[in-house]
This record gives C-alpha cells, sequence and structure tokens, in this order.
C-alpha cells in the first residue's frame, strides 16, 4: 500500500512538472520577436515538445488507473 502511495506521489509530480514544462515552451514560443519567428518555434520547438509530453502525461495517468485497478498490481507485477 506505500508502495502505491509513493507511486502515485511521484506520478503527480510528473504530471504537474509536464503540465509547467509546456507551459513554458509554450511562453517561450509567445516571446519570440516576430510572427515569423514564432511559427519557427511552433514548428520546431513546441509541436515535438509537446507531443513527448502529452505522451508522457497520458502514460503517467494510464500507469496510476492501473495501478490503482482491482487486478492492476498483478498485471503490473507480472
Amino acid at each position: 500500500m506505500l508502495l502505491q502511495f509513493s507511486l502515485t506521489v511521484l506520478g503527480l509530480l510528473i504530471c504537474v512538472g509536464d503540465v509547467a514544462t509546456l507551459a513554458l515552451v509554450l511562453t517561450w514560443q509567445e516571446r519570440a520577436a516576430d510572427p515569423d519567428l514564432r511559427r519557427q518555434r511552433l514548428l520546431t520547438g513546441v509541436l515535438p515538445v509537446g507531443s513527448l509530453l502529452l505522451l508522457l502525461l497520458l502514460g503517467v495517468v494510464f500507469f496510476l488507473l492501473m495501478l490503482w485497478s482491482p487486478q492492476g498490481a498483478e498485471l503490473l507485477g507480472n
């Protein structure tokens, strides 16, 4: 039970970090000097980083849902 709570806290910290990093990347993109640079930052920075962060976020949420399901500990242990 303690392991479940520890993993849950770790997962929630990862989720908060993901959201904060996504906000930082979006702010960085919006602070570009001109529209062309904003578009370049969107295509080369925000979309790839945002995709990876959202993939990680979904993975963590799926892991937490599996962890707290009735058969989750058995399924994750195998």
